[in-house]
């Protein structure tokens, strides 16, 4: 039998150990808004009709905070608290002293596992400022056991935060699933068939699938397919194949490491990153996404009946979410006589460098464009920021920008009104631009023919959230703020919510 450390015995557990959840599951499904989920709720037949029939369906889970991408949302999710508190500013950003771009979970001090060091890997979670509901969970319970899969780095790492037993995820170089020094010197041994498998499977390209683009009515204008190129985890007709062997490897490493099997609650996370590469190629309603949700909504059932077999049904509790939700494709936006489109972000920047250079004198004022927006050259900030507001009329000329967010007016509390709240809990100063660019309502800065998310409108920060288990109350409830996701799990498995957690757990989930 593991060990309850003292620390569980003095939380107010709210059921006994006989009652709690042998296992929390946490699913997180990149890039799916609630307006989506809501259209497609009643077709569903797998996993999410599972979720739906068996449990409560929380309509809206806002983020409360602006930009919503997702490395962001991750950490988020698994602290409880948004980026001016975890330090995640963006999937990229750029230091503010150096100049120099960094991913959020990029440390050359740690390599991935089983191949030479990339030029830029994600491999830890050193950038996190706050802990995460893996970290509170082995606070509570020393023996409890972690595991986290992912087809991104970047999504596995930052849900896991500094401990698990095992955090895996898509390599970016090849087809094969992978971890880093700061986890384990070695994959574990349940890894290396699900490889293998893989390996198989893509020689002799079992993966091949694929739908005519046209938007939900096939009146959208067709997208462009993937570039030729683009490696394996981007290409759409191996989003089905990565699905499929990421429930292979979650069912797997459960069996492995004997998720559920006594008394100590353990946590399965699993972050399916498929949906959000077809979103950005397709948009939310064309055919090619509506067809991986059905084939998402197949892979969820496979998950929980696998769950069923080795863990007991009833026997676990199950929270499925988003990291954020996604822009309707501008294109179809355009067709139903709205204002909609793609913002120019090279012109954008040109306009404004030529603004400085007439105000200032000629110079290099901006570092590359990141999402959210652009960061000052170090050594010309302070003069660069001397004209915010000319910067800012310039901005709101130039199509499909709303408004130009100096982060040093940011910084003062009531800046920007409403919007500006939204943006001052997602800065974290020093990685956020100098200046955020804000988008027109389905205008996006991802190039023609493709969506993307990162705004402060609802449509990117409201997603589903569904809840299903032992004790959860079944019904719907509307709303439900993202901070409150770590501490309901938390509460469910009798662990004390994160400790920098914001959030608290959402009474209606429980009887």
């Amino acid at each position: 039998m593991r060990r309850l450390t003292l620390a569980a015995a003095l939380i107010g557990l709210t059921a006994s150990a006989a009652e709690r959840p042998r296992l929390g599951v946490l699913v997180i499904v990149d890039q799916l808004s609630a307006d989506a989920f809501h259209a497609r709720a009643a077709s569903t037949k797998g996993g999410f009709r599972r979720l739906l029939s068996d449990g409560l369906w929380i309509h809206e889970l806002r983020y409360e905070a602006a930009p919503t991408i997702t490395s962001i949302g991750h950490a988020t999710l698994a602290t409880g608290t948004y980026a001016e508190t975890h330090g995640i500013a963006a999937n990229e950003w750029i230091d503010a002293e150096t100049g120099a771009a960094r991913l959020s979970t990029e440390d050359p001090a740690f390599t991935i596992v089983g191949r030479p060091p990339g030029p830029r890997d994600g491999t830890a979670p050193t950038a996190l400022r706050a802990g995460t509901l893996t970290e509170s969970l082995r606070a509570a319970f020393e023996s409890s056991k972690i595991l986290v899969v992912s087809a991104k780095d970047r999504s596995a790492i930052l849900s896991a935060g500094r401990t698990a037993d095992a955090v895996l995820w898509l390599d970016s170089t090849q087809p094969l699933f992978v971890t880093s020094t700061f986890y384990a010197q070695a994959l574990p041994a349940f890894v290396t068939p699900i490889n293998v498998a893989l390996a198989e499977a893509v020689q002799k390209q079992a993966f091949a699938w694929g739908l005519p683009a046209g938007g939900i009515t096939g009146k959208s204008p067709p997208s462009p397919p993937p570039p030729p190129k683009s490696t394996f985890p981007e290409r759409a007709e191996t989003q089905p194949l990565i699905d499929k062997t990421e429930i292979d490897l979650a069912l797997a490493g459960a069996k492995a490491l004997s998720l559920g099997a006594d008394e100590v609650p353990d946590l399965l996370v699993v972050c399916l990153s498929s949906h959000d590469r077809m979103g950005h190629l397709y948009g939310p309603d064309a055919p090619e996404a509506l067809a991986h949700f059905a084939l998402l909504d197949a892979q969820l059932g496979r998950l929980f009946d696998g769950l069923d077999a080795q863990v007991g049904k009833g026997r676990y509790v199950a929270l499925l979410t988003s990291d954020h939700g996604v822009a309707p494709l501008p294109e179809l936006m355009k067709a139903r006589h709205l204002d909609a489109g793609h913002v120019d972000a090279g012109a954008l920047v040109k306009a404004l460098k030529k603004e400085a250079d007439a105000a200032l004198g000629p110079a290099e004022w901006f570092l590359p464009y990141k999402t959210p927006g652009l960061t000052a050259t170090p050594a010309l900030r302070a003069k660069l920021h001397t004209i915010d507001e000319r910067l800012r009329a310039v901005a709101q000329k130039q199509p499909g920008v709303l408004d130009l967010l100096s982060q040093e007016e940011l910084l003062r509390p009531g800046a920007y009104g409403t919007l500006g709240d939204l943006y001052r809990k997602g800065l974290v100063p020093g990685r956020s631009p100098d200046f955020i660019v804000v988008t027109r309502p389905y205008w996006t800065t991802e190039g023609a023919g493709r969506s993307g998310h990162a705004s402060s409108y609802l449509y990117d920060r409201a997603v589903p959230l569904l809840v299903m288990g032992p004790g959860i109350a079944k019904g719907e409830l509307w709303y439900a703020d993202a901070l409150d996701v770590a501490p309901t799990l938390a509460r469910l498995l009798g662990a004390p919510p994160p400790a920098a957690a914001r959030g608290h757990s959402i009474p209606e989930v429980f009887r």
